[in-house]
């Protein structure tokens, strides 16, 4: 059995904000591109991890998601395609052996919110990033780390420790994507 990869997937200003707030969603201000891009990932993924506002913001009864909510004191399956968990209890390696029963884990997409980006970073566990930059500016909002310094989004995730492997523009207006991979 091989690994578990990591991917984080999140669209960024240019000014490196998320949302401007919780439960904006990219739906509301990022390119079709984006979105392509996005759903492209999720449809491929074996699961999608995310925080419970983000969870909220989009619930979609038939994807596989693992739901990290601190309002749970033992994995929770609502669903049989979801469980909640409190991500103070168990590590980013442990998610394949708690969902093998339901559903392979080769894959596991990050979708946010700042807190879960944060867990995994500080566990070392995030593979792979795609990062799509929107060419707008939000001035304030919902980082992509938790104390990140506000600015160029690239320039965050290169002082976090990834790596640039891949760069293209995606359309006319100038929105980007970026594949980063953990320096090790």
């Amino acid at each position: 059995m091989t690994d578990p990869v990591f991917k984080l997937v999140v669209v960024s200003t240019e000014d490196g904000f998320i949302a401007r707030e919780p439960g904006h969603t990219p739906y509301d201000w990022a390119s079709a591109e984006e979105q392509d891009i996005f759903f492209r990932e999720v449809d491929t993924a074996d699961w999608g991890i995310m925080g419970r506002g983000t969870h909220e913001a989009a619930d979609k009864p038939h994807r596989r998601r693992i739901v990290f909510s601190g309002q749970v004191t033992a994995p929770e399956w609502r669903r049989d395609t979801q469980v909640w968990i409190d991500p103070g209890n168990i590590s980013a390696h442990d998610l394949p052996k708690l969902v093998g029963g339901h559903h392979s884990f080769q894959t596991g997409l990050i979708l946010g919110g700042t807190r879960v980006h944060d867990w995994f970073h500080g566990q070392g566990a995030i593979d792979e990033i795609l990062l799509t930059v929107e060419p707008i500016r939000f001035g304030q909002g919902l980082p992509i780390f938790t104390n990140q310094p506000v600015g160029c989004p690239e320039t965050v995730l290169q002082q976090a420790g990834y790596v640039l492997r891949d760069a293209q523009t995606l359309n006319a207006t100038g929105t980007r994507l970026l594949r980063y991979e953990r320096a090790d």
